[in-house]
């Protein structure tokens, strides 16, 4: 089993989608339908590709759609469910999340958003580097509502800041990071935390590294950016057959 098929792959699905309210409303973001099944089935078919074994879904709102919906496409891997008691934000939600892992390294990655890069090449990266984490980034573009990052020397991220009033030149936060456990030191408490606002800022200083990726990245936080990759995205499935939909529109069998 090759190095990802080792490593615990935490899939980040508990956002409440607000921005979407108005197209999804019946599920959460990440089971959002893409040509007759959720959009975080993408995902994970694209690490299975790769070797990926052991995922580890952390739910909020409406989780049970997503436990319900991979309990009926089982496969060659494991999944793992564990559901945040009330909105704990990404970082609360990622260290409960912790308590499944069994792996170091461990995948950490958005559900709402998908960037088709190789992961093996990314966890060889961070082992190189002797990364206490690492973050994978894509080209800057026109957008203005993800995580800017700026890398010096050496790959070694300078600076990440969520969400910036204003753009600086650099790097887009893709959503996959890769962390090795030590993390788990600098995390708060029970109450609700961001992983971009408080995690990633504090290991500016602690050998954070980014790893440059040319492979696009596709989120579907509006409206317009979901019907973008209903356009775009015409991927055939290979683990999970489409399933035709019921005549109530949008639903997912």
């Amino acid at each position: 089993m090759g190095a990802l098929g080792e490593c615990d792959v935490i899939i980040l699905c508990g956002g409440l989608g607000t921005r979407l309210q108005s197209v999804v409303q019946d599920r959460p973001k990440p089971m959002a339908e893409i040509h007759g099944r959720p959009f975080v089935s993408l995902i994970v078919e694209h690490f299975l590709r790769h070797g990926a074994r052991r995922f580890i879904f952390s739910t909020g709102h409406r989780g049970e759609m997503i436990e319900e919906w991979f309990g009926r496409h089982r496969g060659v891997y494991d999944t793992m469910f564990i559901r945040d008691p009330s909105p704990l934000g990404t970082g609360g939600a990622l260290a409960l999340a912790m308590t499944l892992v069994r792996s170091n390294p461990i995948l950490v990655l958005n559900g709402d958003s998908l960037c088709e890069i190789d992961p093996e090449r990314l966890l060889r990266f961070h082992a190189l580097k002797r990364a206490r984490a690492t973050i994978a980034v894509t080209q800057s573009d026109e957008r203005e509502d993800t995580g800017a990052v700026v890398l010096g020397e050496d790959d070694r991220v300078l600076s990440m800041v969520e969400k910036p009033r204003t753009r600086v030149r650099g790097y887009h936060n893709a959503g996959i990071y890769v962390f090795d456990r030590a993390i788990e030191s600098l995390f708060l408490g029970n109450s609700p935390w961001s992983l971009e606002r408080v995690l990633l800022p504090q290991l500016v200083t602690q050998g954070f590294y980014g790893f440059v990726t040319a492979s696009s990245l596709y989120d579907i936080g509006t409206p317009e950016r979901l019907a973008r990759f209903r356009d775009v995205w015409k991927d055939p499935s290979v683990y999970f057959p489409a399933s035709p939909l019921h005549h109530a529109q949008g639903s997912i069998s």
